[in-house]
């Protein structure tokens, strides 16, 4: 089954290891994964996109138009990811906003959660804005935001179980699985609306 997704995000906000946590539980239930991530100045807390598929294809690039979904960790990086997204595509938006030295100089120039909306109903897609941020902060870790956008990626796709997730966050991060495993179910939870428990 192919399956593509594009990711944004800010450098230091774990895109990498998002997209890396997500093939890794792709791989596991043999949905042939790739991924390519493009940084630019990522270091200096520019802009970072990653670009994740599973199926046959060679190139792990996606095409513009042709992203299954569209997902944000920062609410203005999704703007990055739009022109990925196919008609009738999805986006996750992730409400964390950390504001740019040209938008704290000029504040009309960040977006607003309801231009954002309304640049997605008016191309007939859906989107769905996740308060990420303060749920990885309820979780008692702030840098969690990618672990909790990752669980409302796996809540509104069903591109991998969510068994194969938790054990992959549990080889992958160590010391701090626990909460990673929270974070990744609070983010569920908040999609499907219900507890995991």
């Amino acid at each position: 089954m192919e399956y593509n997704i594009v990711a944004a995000g800010i450098g230091g906000q774990g895109i990498v290891l998002f997209s890396e946590t997500l093939a890794k539980a792709m791989l596991r239930e043999g949905l042939n994964p790739s991924f390519y991530v493009h940084s630019g100045l990522a270091q200096l807390g520019g802009s970072v996109r990653s670009h994740i598929r599973s199926g046959d294809r060679i190139c792990p690039k996606i095409t513009r138009g042709c992203a299954d979904l569209i997902l944000s960790l920062e609410m203005a990086e999704i703007l990055h990811a739009v022109p990925y997204l196919k008609k009738g595509g999805m986006a996750l938006v992730s409400r964390a906003v950390r504001i740019p030295w040209h938008s704290a100089l000029d504040p009309s120039l960040y977006p607003t959660p309801e231009a954002l909306e309304g640049l997605f109903s008016g191309a007939g897609c859906e989107a769905v804005f996740v308060p990420a941020d303060e749920i990885a902060r309820k979780v008692g870790h702030v840098q969690a935001v990618n672990l909790v956008m990752m669980g409302a990626l796996v809540a509104v796709s069903g591109i991998v179980e969510t068994e194969s997730v938790v054990i992959t966050i549990r080889e992958t991060f160590g010391k701090k699985a626990d909460l990673n495993v929270e974070a990744f179910w609070k983010g569920y939870e908040f999609i499907k609306g219900k507890d995991y428990v």
